[in-house]
């Protein structure tokens, strides 16, 4: 559009978003540009609070070599609010690394030497502190175990069942080759009781085994899938920065 002393209004130019600008920084990290990388993903952290800019920013800096700066940028990403656990986890191992560098290497970082204190007085024997609860299993292990242990008494229930099934059997044999009345009337009732304690212990026992297959079934795969989240980590090899 023509203004008033002839010339053509230019439209202004369209401003980069939070991505485009954290894609340039990528670019510029790989081309091991690391000043420009941080200016870039400060930028895009400007526009877009996303905390995993931070995150970068960090990556970047321990990339350059500036330990120091990378702890910071991580120690701000961890008390980001809405951080995944996995992703807070693998920021906290960085720390742990470089924090443990910095007070190889920085005398600033090494605690000061404490003078020696004298020997306590002794006061008699102090008692011992009680000892800490075992964590918990997970539910996960808790079940496999249910459910193995299950397993395993309802299988015993079917196997003595079937033994007592034998037994009766022999019972019945027995009755067709006896003519005593008394005699036989003994059998039958001993084979009775046998095949009604065969006919308890393998439909119970068959349950039994089959509910601990079952628990037995939840608990693998609810670790597998405790497994494969906690393998869930950000990529953090040279060369590397994490997009978002």
């Amino acid at each position: 559009m023509s203004s008033a002393t002839g010339t053509i209004d230019q439209a202004p130019e369209a401003q980069p978003g939070a991505a485009d600008l954290s894609a340039q920084a990528i670019e510029r990290f790989q081309a091991k540009d690391y000043d420009a990388a941080v200016r870039l993903f400060e930028e895009a952290y400007a526009l877009d609070k996303v905390p995993n800019y931070l995150f970068n920013i960090g990556r970047v800096y321990e990339e350059k070599g500036d330990i120091r700066a990378a702890v910071d940028y991580y120690q701000r990403f961890v008390k980001e609010p809405g951080v995944e656990i996995e992703a807070r986890d693998l920021a906290l191992q960085r720390l742990r690394v470089l924090k443990g560098i910095l007070q190889e290497t920085d005398p600033a970082d090494k605690p000061a030497p404490t003078e020696p204190t004298p020997a306590p007085v002794a006061e008699g024997p102090k008692p011992e502190p009680a000892p800490k609860p075992a964590a918990p299993d997970p539910k996960w292990r808790t079940m496999k175990i249910a459910g193995a242990s299950l397993l395993g008494v309802g299988g015993g229930a079917v196997i003595v069942g079937g033994i007592l099934g034998g037994l009766a059997l022999s019972k019945q044999n027995q009755l067709d080759a006896t003519h005593d009345f008394d005699a036989r009337q003994t059998l039958k009732q001993s084979g009775e009781r046998l095949a009604l304690a065969t006919d308890v212990l393998i439909i119970g026992g068959a349950v039994v085994a089959l509910t601990g297959v079952v628990l037995l079934a939840v608990g693998v795969s609810k670790g597998k899938s405790r497994a494969v989240a906690a393998r869930r980590v950000f990529p953090t090899g040279t060369g590397l920065v994490a997009r978002f």
